[in-house]
C-alpha cells in the first residue's frame, strides 16, 4: 500500500531472491548497480536499498526506499509492497541517517 503525503507518494518496493547461496550474486548485481544510481543522484538520504535474510529458511529479501522507486521499477519481479519493518534490516546502500528517516519511532 502506498503512503502519500500531499504529492509525493510513498511506495517501498520488494525483490525475493531465494535462499542465501542463490541470492549472493543477484545481490552483489543490485547492489552495485544500486550504488551507482545512488551516486548519479548525489546521495540523496531518502534512497536506500535494505536486505533482510529471513533467519527461518535463510531466504534474501531486498527492498526499495520509495525514492529509489524508478531504479526499483526497473528491476524485473520487484513489486510494490508495504514498508518493511526494522527488525533485522541491513543497509546495503544509502545513506546511514537514512534510519531516523524512515523509522523514526523504532531503535536503530
Amino acid at each position: 500500500m502506498a503512503i502519500t503525503t500531499g504529492s509525493m507518494c510513498m511506495q517501498w518496493y520488494s525483490l525475493y531472491l531465494g535462499n542465501g547461496a542463490d541470492s549472493l550474486a543477484p545481490t552483489q548485481q543490485i547492489q552495485e548497480r544500486f550504488f551507482l544510481a545512488f551516486a548519479s543522484a548525489g546521495g540523496p538520504g531518502d534512497m536506500s536499498l535494505f536486505s533482510r535474510i529471513n533467519p527461518e529458511d535463510g531466504t534474501v529479501t531486498l527492498y526499495f526506499s520509495p525514492a529509489a522507486e524508478s531504479f526499483a521499477k526497473s528491476i524485473p519481479r520487484a513489486i510494490a509492497c508495504a514498508k518493511p519493518a526494522q527488525a533485522r534490516l541491513g543497509l546495503l546502500v544509502g545513506d546511514q541517517g537514512c534510519w531516523a528517516v524512515f523509522f523514526p519511532s523504532e531503535e536503530t
